[in-house]
């Protein structure tokens, strides 16, 4: 280097050190003598560096750049200029691609004036790349095809390698990855023939990163993976942390395609999180797409939906025509997901209309192959299987053996439906060999269950069971990549491949196996957490986390702030219900804050959890780990004693099967019942509990005759059928499924009696989850109630746990000092925690169902972060017992948040109880655990005290409790021995 070249390096360092533009400006004034071409190169180096580092570094060089030029009065000095704006509009990830052509035609007008063609095609490099973006691809070959021929006859072999990339670009953009990666393996070997010059290793980390993308959607994984670990190491390496962030980006989707769905989501966080913070807007709405790619896969399509209609707009701002269209693809495929069909179908045209406007045949048939989809789910089985297969030619024709997988498998499911069952094997197998030779379980999995329900339609059941065996083997190893609180919506649809093993094991008369298979289909997220100990607590486990955690706590405490402003100021007379469902008469204006109140609340819950689960996918390093992909069933049989009857129900193709489990044998029985009825039955029962808090005594006797009515229809569905298995067994455990969460078999009616008076009862969300319960180490004593009355709108709550803690001799919390906080100090400590307040369940978001304690509410989320030792824990409140039954009947709510923060049992409530009477239930039920009853026996005996019109052996309450309504809404979850 010379001693000028030193001297201007010397200067521009000292001039971008300089912290303000204005002080930056003033040196450009004062040393305008020193500052030659060779300064301005050194500057426009300098801009180009940044650039990979620090967009907004880079945009401030541009500017230096140009105002020097404006110093020098130099056309020249000005064409450098504009070329580092607009390399920073463009490849920055601003997406501002028409003002990027704008200056570099004004560049390359510039170059051309003066007559050095070579630095006129080196400027096409970007509008190419830009013209990629914009969708304009003629235009941007025709000038490839001029700049490649001036770059390559004044042998400037750098800058074709780096044009070459960028036609590459425009291939893959048009899917025509073949002809890409052809081109790409051209601009590498340019690049090999420099050898190790600097520009030219860090070009050939981009390289890599575009090979990897072509190679992916040719099918070839592991080079694909190999390229973009490669553009990683040396992209990092060189300080180009803009191009490692696209790489990990890059490396996402492949995983994603793999299955390996939360280590895509990992890396696309930290993708988001780099092109955030350095205001690359462009990249950061692009990775945004490849996140709703993922959340599709995880049907969580109101996400999809929300997520969309935000990008959608940004780049129809940017112009990128292309990713708009995919937006609407994505969109299209959420809506189909939620059954909407109209809206997927009216998407698809709007989609494939933007595709065949770029003339992009490729994204054509895959927006093609999503109505083929929707044909089947409508019916429409022949032109799904036509569209299919059309789909399939074209990817076949573009050497795109994934897409042509996928459409293979559309294709077969409409075959099948035809009863067309030589041509869906065949197209089936087909998907089977690309999903085997690639690895790729989302489409094994579908490939198994097809064969096997085609194996089923030939009475071939040890054929149909072999293949249903190995596609809940794929099945469950994708299940295992996912983040815990992601495997409910996952599994919502594929429970079917369950449900034809449960019956094909019924068919063969091996009841044993298909229990376990029940219980794998059955509240796996649950068993997960115990059985492995998954960790779903909000708390920083590396300094990546900090920040996070702050907005997390951050937007927590301005939700409870606005929350307690939506809350109803009305006297209540039961425990809970949702205080923004107040339908008084109230003044608009009233009506209207309190609306913006609510919005307020509902988004910033959006936020909470949205920023929770990203937490929780930084840190489910257990979704790497394949030893824990298996899903585990636990032995239910060890731990029942000679006096109890399990049953465990299990919906299987709108047949109810229930399995009869005792100490020594399982046995399952068929249960030929209309679902349909039983739940029209369980909705009228719920009329009927809700009418009794507005009902005069002179009427609750009429209430409580129909209510027995619907309850006896009920028992003859679900009860009688069972009877003579019944009989033998004092004590009861039930194991729901599905609509049968929501019934209290308690009080079940046989004509006579109700089923607590026959048996003593207690539930299961899993029969596996009771191993867990048996097993646990509750502390040694201690018992903890908590009394919040609620403004004192709840007097009898605060009664309720003075009267508990006294006859326990234990400590009671009362009102001020029922505090969350002092809960999370002292709940860890004792055996036995009671809380009575006004609870509040969230079937829109159950992680925010709770109970109002002193100065906020202790939400599913804030449960999340207990560590408890208790053997039992009592929620005095409303609708405790209420979940969200999410797919693989995963039962959200707080029962599962409780026995995951480690209690062996729960005493909770299915809807809104009435203050009084529940104060008369627990004082009993705590006086006959004080004795040394068990719980499940002493909940039974408070609950038959109500029935009776009695309070305790001693007194009678003085009003009428025996509707169901005042004692059948508590029921025990788990161990049910003693304290």
């Amino acid at each position: 280097m010379g001693r000028e070249s030193m001297v201007s390096q010397d200067l521009i360092q000292q001039l971008l050190a300089l912290p303000e533009p204005a002080a930056q400006r003033r040196f450009l004034k004062e040393h305008i003598h020193l500052l030659d071409d060779q300064s301005v190169n050194a500057l426009k180096e300098q801009a180009d560096q940044l650039l990979r580092e620090d967009l907004h570094r880079a945009l401030q060089a541009a500017e230096l750049l140009l105002h020097l030029a404006e110093l020098t009065a130099n056309p020249l000095h000005r064409a450098q200029g504009l070329l580092a704006k607009a390399h920073a509009r463009s490849f920055g990830g601003l997406g501002e691609y028409e003002q990027a052509v704008a200056l570099l035609d004004e560049a390359a007008g510039i170059y051309r004036a003066h007559n050095r063609p070579v630095d006129e095609a080196r400027a096409q490099i970007g509008r190419i790349w830009s013209l990629a973006q914009l969708g304009r691809y003629g235009e941007a070959l025709e000038t490839g095809q001029w700049a490649s021929r001036i770059l390559e006859e004044n042998a400037e072999w750098l800058w074709l390698a780096k044009l070459t990339t960028n036609l590459g670009v425009i291939h893959r953009r048009l899917r025509e990855d073949a002809t890409a990666l052809a081109l790409y393996d051209q601009a590498r070997d340019l690049y090999d023939r420099l050898g190790a010059e600097e520009e030219a290793e860090r070009a050939l980390a981009r390289l890599e990163q575009n090979r990897s993308t072509v190679l992916r959607n040719l099918g070839r994984f592991e080079a694909s993976i190999q390229a973009s670990q490669n553009a990683l190491e040396m992209l990092t390496h060189s300080g180009q942390h803009a191009g490692a962030a696209r790489a990990r980006q890059n490396l996402a989707v492949t995983y994603f395609i793999l299955g390996r769905y939360n280590e895509a989501l990992e890396l696309l966080d930290q993708a988001r999180s780099f092109f955030l913070a350095d205001g690359r807007l462009r990249d950061a709405i692009l990775v945004e797409l490849f996140v709703s790619d993922c959340l599709l896969q995880l049907r969580r399509f109101t996400d999809v939906l929300d997520k969309c209609s935000q990008i959608r707009g940004l780049f129809t701002e940017l112009g990128t025509h292309l990713e708009v269209a995919q937006t609407i693809l994505n969109e299209a495929v959420a809506y189909a997901g939620l059954r909407r069909y109209g809206q997927a179908l009216g998407s698809l045209d709007e989609a494939r209309r933007m595709f065949k406007e770029e003339d992009n045949s490729v994204w054509v048939a895959c927006t093609d192959l999503e109505r083929a989809a929707v044909l089947h789910r409508q019916g429409q089985f022949e032109a799904s299987l036509q569209v299919a297969q059309e789909c399939a030619q074209v990817f076949k024709s573009h050497d795109l053996p994934i897409e042509a997988a996928r459409a293979y498998l559309i294709a077969a499911r409409a075959a099948a439906a035809l009863n067309r069952h030589d041509q869906a094997r065949r197209l089936a197998t087909e998907t089977l060999a690309v999903g085997e030779s690639k690895d790729i379980p989302a489409l094994t999995y579908q490939s198994h269950h097809l064969l096997g329900t085609l194996a089923t339609a030939q009475r071939d059941v040890q054929e149909a069971l072999a293949e249903c065996d190995r596609a809940i083997e794929e099945l469950e190893r994708l299940r295992g990549r996912l983040m815990v609180e992601f495997r409910a919506d996952f599994l919502e649809d594929k429970q079917a491949v369950y449900e034809d093993v449960v019956c094909l094991c019924l068919d063969l008369d091996q009841p044993r196996r298909g229990l376990e298979y029940a219980e794998r289909a059955k509240s796996r997220a649950l068993l997960d957490l115990l059985a492995y100990r998954l960790d779903l607590g909000v708390e920083t486990r590396g300094a990546e986390d900090r920040c996070l955690i702050e907005e997390l706590m951050r937007l927590r405490a301005q939700r409870d702030q606005s929350y307690r402003r939506w809350e109803s100021r009305e006297d209540l007379q039961v425990r809970g219900g949702l205080p923004f469902q107040y339908k008084g008469k109230r003044s608009d204006s009233f009506n209207g804050g309190r609306h913006k109140v609510q919005q307020d609340v509902l988004a910033l819950e959006k936020q909470i959890t949205e920023l929770w689960h990203r937490l929780l996918i930084r840190n489910a390093d257990y979704a790497r780990d394949a030893c824990l992909w298996q899903v585990r069933t636990e032995p239910v049989q060890p731990y029942l004693d000679p006096d109890t009857l399990l049953l465990e129900y299990f919906i299987a193709h709108q047949e109810l099967v229930v399995f009869l489990v005792t100490a020594g044998a399982v046995q399952a029985r068929r249960l030929p019942i209309d679902l349909a009825r039983v739940q029209r039955l369980v909705q009228f029962l719920w009329l009927n509990l809700r009418a009794v808090p507005r009902t005069n005594s002179g009427r609750a006797s009429t209430l409580t005759t129909n209510a027995q009515g619907i309850l006896c229809q009920l028992d003859e569905l679900l009860i009688a059928p069972l009877g003579d298995a019944l009989a033998p067994y004092s004590r009861l455990i039930v194991v729901p499924h599905g609509p049968l969460h929501y019934l209290p078999f308690q009080a079940l009616y046989d004509g006579r009696t109700y089923l607590l008076e026959r048996h003593e009862i207690s539930h299961l969300p899993g029969a596996s989850v009771l191993r867990y319960c048996c097993e646990a180490q509750p502390a040694a004593s201690g018992l903890l109630a908590f009394g919040h009355s609620y403004g004192g709108r709840l007097p009898y709550a605060v009664q309720e746990a003075r009267s508990i803690a006294e006859l326990s001799g234990g400590h009671a919390f009362l009102e001020e000092k029922a505090t969350p906080a002092r809960l999370r100090a002292v709940a860890s400590n004792c055996r036995a925690l009671h809380l009575a307040a006004h609870g509040n369940f969230r079937p829109d978001n159950p992680l925010f169902s709770g109970l109002s304690l002193a100065d906020g509410w202790l939400t599913t989320l804030d449960i999340f972060n207990l560590r408890l030792n208790a053997s039992l824990v009592t929620l005095s409140a409303c609708q405790t017992g209420c979940s969200v039954v999410g797919g693989g009947d995963e039962l959200l709510g707080l029962m599962r948040a409780f026995l995951y923060a480690g209690t062996a049992s729960l005493i909770l409530s299915l809807w809104a109880v009435e203050d009084r009477s529940t104060a008369h239930l627990m004082e009993t039920l705590y006086l006959k655990l004080a004795q040394g009853w068990r719980k499940g026996t002493a909940l039974r005996h408070a609950q038959l005290q109500l029935i009776e019109g009695r309070s305790s052996d001693e007194k009678a309450t003085g009003a009428a409790y025996s509707h169901p309504y005042f004692w059948a809404p508590f029921f025990l979850v788990g161990d049910a021995g003693t304290l």
